[in-house]
């Protein structure tokens, strides 16, 4: 605060106006002074000239001083901006791989075109999801929870439909066709038939060497609203949370990084853009579906195990015999 006094904007004419008389009134008493008529004039010039320009220096450094003010404002660090261009870079880069998926309910399955129900007037959306491309063959890793409905749909009517953008940003909207599933890990996979040109797989890290503290980021839908990015920390490691089926799931990852409904099933990826967990469940608070700050994820390096299975059987190896 003493700086931005002597040097703001407003205190700096009274800085100079006390300066002046120094160096303005030894030169006037030097040319009134009748008790030195002996020193030429010339010379006492050249010693007030000599004295100025050796004050000079101190009197521009004083004029050009920014005012503390405007500096504050316009001043942003280097290191700020390097972040904050990181995350946009990290999340233009990773949304594609990313996507939407919807639980639709349809009254007569004989209406519903080959290509996505969306085209179908009654059909009716009855919740959310996320996913994200796990390969270029068009399979998508999800929630066991989100396509619930789907796996024990014995009647045709329901359906799910995925929602992916393509290179220029654009919605490209087919069914998903149930491929396998793990409930016991809450774990999904469907598979759409999509040109592989559109379809841009996650990179997969590991949870195993996650640290406490760490940033990580939440892409999803919450409440419909696609490709949302949300960031935290990892607050925790090597929690247990319930499956849909009641048994637990050990290893959890723990975040604040938001993730409410919708999120389900989506990534959540490191500061390098890899997957190390899929977002799975969120505390919410008493009486209401606000998340709380305590989310949870399964690691990755359960999903790297289980997901070959359920592409290839349907099922993980324990629910095969």
């Amino acid at each position: 605060m003493k700086m931005n006094v002597g040097v703001s904007g407003n205190a700096m004419p009274s800085v100079l106006n006390a300066a002046r008389p120094i160096l303005v009134a030894p030169f006037n008493n030097l040319r009134t002074a009748k008790k030195i008529p002996s020193v030429p004039s010339a010379l006492l010039g050249r010693r007030v000239t000599a004295l100025n320009l050796a004050l000079l220096p101190s009197l521009f450094t004083l004029t050009c001083l920014p005012s503390p003010s405007k500096a504050n404002t316009d001043y942003q660090s280097p290191q700020d901006d390097d972040e904050e261009e990181r995350v946009v870079r990290l999340f233009q880069e990773t949304t594609r791989s990313v996507v939407s998926i919807k639980d639709i309910e349809v009254p007569n399955p004989k209406t519903v075109s080959q290509s996505s129900t969306s085209e179908v007037a009654e059909a009716i959306e009855e919740g959310t999801g996320s996913g994200f491309v796990w390969d270029k063959l068009g399979h998508i890793v999800t929630n066991y929870h989100v396509v619930a409905k789907l796996a024990s749909d014995t009647t045709g009517r329901q359906k799910c439909e995925v929602s992916l953008l393509d290179t220029d940003g654009n919605a490209i909207v087919k069914d998903g066709k149930l491929v396998g599933i793990d409930a016991a890990h809450d774990l999904a996979v469907l598979k759409v038939d999509v040109p592989e040109k559109y379809l841009k797989p996650v990179m997969l890290g590991s949870s195993q060497s996650l640290r406490v503290g760490q940033s990580c980021f939440a892409i999803g839908n919450p409440y419909g609203y696609d490709h949302t990015l949300t960031t935290g920390v990892v607050s925790g490691l090597g929690r247990e949370i319930p499956s849909p089926i009641g048994r637990p799931i050990q290893g959890a990852i723990q975040t604040d990084a938001a993730i409410n409904g919708g999120n389900s099933g989506g990534p959540l990826i490191d500061s390098f853009g890899h997957v190390i967990g899929v977002n799975t469940a969120t505390f919410t608070r008493k009486g209401s579906k606000i998340s709380s700050g305590v989310n949870f994820a399964i690691p990755v390096d359960l999903v790297r195990q289980n997901v070959p299975y359920l592409i290839v059987y349907g099922t993980v190896v324990s629910n095969r015999y």
